[in-house]
């Protein structure tokens, strides 16, 4: 532990960021590792594939979809994440897509569609995740059913979907940038809670009440439209807990995993995923 310490004031001291921090010392022996794998035949069409070693055979691979507000960020961040889940005995796939500006809604989601589908055609149940901006473009793969629909399959191939503070309904837009990234004519069309309706994978949704990027009334919001529609959901409200807290709490280190029950309930649902009647 001093060892791990030490490392840790060393990074600070060098002007590491938090994501750094967290990467440096998330490394495990139960997880293999690669990097810079294609789901398709654009740069940021990548993604870093997490394996435990001795995965059980049925469990299902995760998909997760990184934040962002759709302009940012990057799969390199979340080593720390796709170590956890892998030493739980989850595989996961943290995936890369588009940006805006260089491209705008749907785009993106239409980009975690193709890696869905590079996924679905393997042995394993997929699950999709995201956080953020990642939980609304994974929502509309689970929510939305053109998107696979387009590649020939359904939402209901999924296993389950799990958001992390997702932003499910947002209009009106007022920031100048989310205008540019989601424009008017397809504005209706970008909004999570207007796909209630339908058949849809089992959700688990989990919400902080301290977060203020996005509030957790678009959790009460989504999880109350899936559950009126006769939709598995179940939602997760936590007192004190950040935007960040949430997806933090997936480090493997206590003093981070301590701040949210997030990780814990997440591989708990896992471990016990609800049999969908998604058809």
């Amino acid at each position: 532990m001093r060892r791990t310490l030490s490392f840790v004031f060393a990074l600070i001291t060098a002007g590491c960021s938090p994501a750094d921090l967290l990467n440096a010392v998330s490394g495990s022996d139960n997880v293999r590792e690669t990097k810079n794998l294609s789901y398709g035949p654009l740069e940021r069409h990548s993604y870093d594939l997490y394996e435990p070693v001795a995965a059980a055979p049925d469990v299902p691979l995760i998909l997760y979809v990184h934040g962002g507000s759709w302009r940012e960020g990057s799969k390199d961040i979340y080593r720390f994440l796709g170590t956890a889940l892998g030493d739980a005995g989850y595989p996961v796939a943290v995936m890369n897509y588009r940006l805006s500006p260089e491209t705008v809604f749907p785009g993106f989601v239409e980009d975690a569609a193709l890696a869905a589908d590079h996924f679905l055609d393997g042995d394993r149940p997929v699950v999709v995740m995201g956080h953020s901006a990642g939980a609304h473009i994974a929502s509309l793969l689970a929510y939305d059913p053109r998107y696979m629909q387009t590649l020939g399959r359904s939402n209901c191939d999924f296993a389950g979907f799990i958001g992390l503070a997702g932003p499910y309904e947002f209009l009106p837009l007022t920031d100048p940038k989310h205008m540019e990234t989601f424009p008017e004519e397809t504005r209706d069309q970008s909004q999570p809670y207007n796909f209630a309706e339908g058949p849809k994978p089992p959700s688990l949704l989990l919400h902080g009440f301290a977060d203020t990027t996005v509030h957790a009334e678009d959790t009460e919001l989504m999880s109350a439209a899936l559950e009126a529609a006769g939709n598995q959901v179940d939602a997760r409200l936590y007192d004190g807990v950040s935007h960040i807290d949430i997806i933090s709490a997936f480090s493997r280190y206590g003093y981070l995993r301590r701040g949210a029950p997030s990780f814990g309930d997440v591989t708990g649902w896992l471990a016990n995923l609800p049999e969908s009647n998604c058809r």
